[in-house]
């Protein structure tokens, strides 16, 4: 969508914001269980919680209440009374628990919710299809009782992410396809907002929804567009808000005076997915020595990649854990830049320098594709044939069912450390194709899974960090900080931003049109 078809929509009396993407919005709204962070997805629909801007503190939302037994097994959530759907029916425990359900059987999820979810009773014979009903979830009136198999430790957490979709409306769809239900072409949330109208290409509108029960926002209409020069469209007048982490638009958002740039630093990963082994222990031999991986920490220089290409923007990597976070583990490996070390680790593995190593990535933007071919380089430097393309396909297909790479790089905005060790699960339906399953992780990444007892996570965290090192499956490349932009002269925030990908309150109440 170019910024001309976007003033057909905009308003100078309502909150102008934009997806960034090069085509406009098709005839559906994106669905919230892979990805809930959007502003009109935490306006229209909500979760049983609302954690604060950094994700570590939950106060009720669609619940009232609830409690925690001293085993951290049984879960006692009590509902708000009057909350409704906006097409006016009540929303009880029984969406709740249907939702629940749906998103353990779906098929574009996202993990923080089948990893926590699956330990709840019954789970396991639910999704093989053994049981017609989770046995460990059960509703009593307004009260919903969970019983779990085993502690986890973000449950609450978790929950506070977690978007309850409407029963009545999607309980007869296929859970496999219920992201590309025809629901989404007029989708009916729960929250401050309502959709008014899609108009597929071009742009959607949402105003106040008449059946919110909570403090009536000031803001009379929010419109989404998609903009492919946010800069441009600033410039004139015609988006208020957005967020992004690409270096061109946050370089030439500073010659826009009259909006604001607030950087958020948070646990969104840049990092080399390496093609080593399938789950059936099928190996991609140049990839599966270590001393090669490790040739590739070694043979790139990070650091000058991050100041050149990434500047006030990237911290350098060595653990999934950032060097300047508690957890961080001090005697990880940091792996400084040495061509000469890099080298003999190529030699000692007697590598083949004949064979082609395969660069993929999927980002379109300009610094992606720079920091790629600076990746090419470097390897060109210790000997190696290569060759970068971005992928052609479906990203998900390329990277875990097609595996015709050997170095990708892939993004991840995480919830938590949980999200990063996570992936290195035996059990992860995706990363098992790319690292093999043999388990390594399994224990650490289950122990930090179940507990919230902070001394107990630094010392999870830091078995794994060493887990990390000792085998070295990614390669860690940076943690990259985000930009909310606003429009100062027209809209006024209430100053609170978090991670942009994720569900938290911004006391949107509070936000006006000036």
């Amino acid at each position: 969508m170019n910024n001309s078809s976007v003033a057909s929509s905009t308003s100078d009396d309502a909150l102008n914001i934009a997806t960034i993407a090069a085509e406009g919005l098709g005839d559906k709204l994106p669905h919230l269980w892979l990805n809930r962070g959007d502003l009109s997805q935490k306006l229209m629909f909500r979760s049983l919680f609302l954690p604060d801007a950094d994700l570590k503190n939950e106060k009720p939302d669609l619940a009232k209440s609830y409690t925690v037994s001293d085993d951290k097994l049984t879960y006692k959530i009590t509902m708000k009374d009057g909350v409704k759907w906006h097409d006016g029916q009540n929303l009880t425990g029984e969406d709740v628990v249907w939702s629940i359900g749906m998103v353990l059987k779906a098929s574009q999820v996202n993990a923080i919710y089948t990893s926590a979810f699956s330990s709840i009773e019954g789970a396991e014979a639910w999704i093989a299809k053994k049981s017609d009903h989770i046995s460990g979830i059960s509703v009593d009136g307004k009260t919903i009782t969970i019983k779990l198999s085993k502690p986890v430790g973000n449950f609450i957490p978790v929950l506070g992410q977690f978007a309850i979709y409407p029963k009545h409306l999607l309980k007869d769809e296929n859970p496999l396809e219920i992201h590309n239900s025809d629901f989404w072409k007029n989708p009916i949330g729960n929250g401050m907002y309502k959709l008014e109208k899609l108009e597929p290409g071009n742009y959607a509108s949402f105003v106040p929804a008449e059946t919110y029960e909570g403090k009536k926002p000031k803001v009379k209409k929010i419109v989404l567009t998609t903009v492919s020069e946010p800069t441009s469209a600033a410039k004139t007048g015609k988006l208020d808000f957005f967020n992004t982490n690409v270096v061109e638009i946050i370089e030439s958002m500073k010659s826009v005076d009259n909006f604001a740039a607030n950087s958020i630093d948070m646990l969104f990963y840049r990092y080399l997915v390496v093609n080593i082994q399938d789950a059936e222990g099928n190996k991609n031999e140049e990839m599966a020595d270590k001393r090669v991986r490790e040739a590739l920490m070694y043979g790139i220089d990070r650091k000058i990649l991050a100041e050149k290409l990434y500047p006030n923007l990237a911290t350098s990597l060595n653990t999934g854990v950032p060097s300047s976070f508690n957890e961080y583990d001090t005697e990880a490996s940091e792996y400084e830049f040495n061509p000469k070390k890099a080298k003999k680790l190529l030699q000692e593995a007697n590598f083949d320098f004949n064979k082609t190593i395969k660069l993929r990535y999927y980002y379109e933007d300009q610094t992606s594709i720079n920091f790629m071919t600076a990746v090419a380089q470097y390897l060109t430097e210790l000997g190696m044939k290569v060759e970068v393309l971005k992928f052609q396909g479906d990203v998900a297909s390329e990277l875990y069912k097609m595996k015709d790479y050997d170095l990708a790089l892939k993004g991840l905005s995480s919830f938590g450390y949980e999200e990063w060790y996570g992936e290195y699960e035996s059990k992860n339906a995706n990363f098992k194709n790319v690292f093999g399953s043999e388990g390594i992780f399994d224990n650490a990444v289950n122990r930090l899974k179940g507990t919230e007892d902070m001394k107990e996570r630094q010392e999870i965290l830091s078995e794994l960090q060493n887990l990390e090192v000792e085998h070295l499956y990614k390669l860690p490349l940076y943690t990259i900080k985000s930009y909310y932009y606003v429009n100062e002269e027209k809209v006024k925030t209430s100053g609170i931003y978090g991670n942009p990908w994720y569900n938290y309150d911004m006391k949107f109440e509070e936000w006006e049109i000036k």
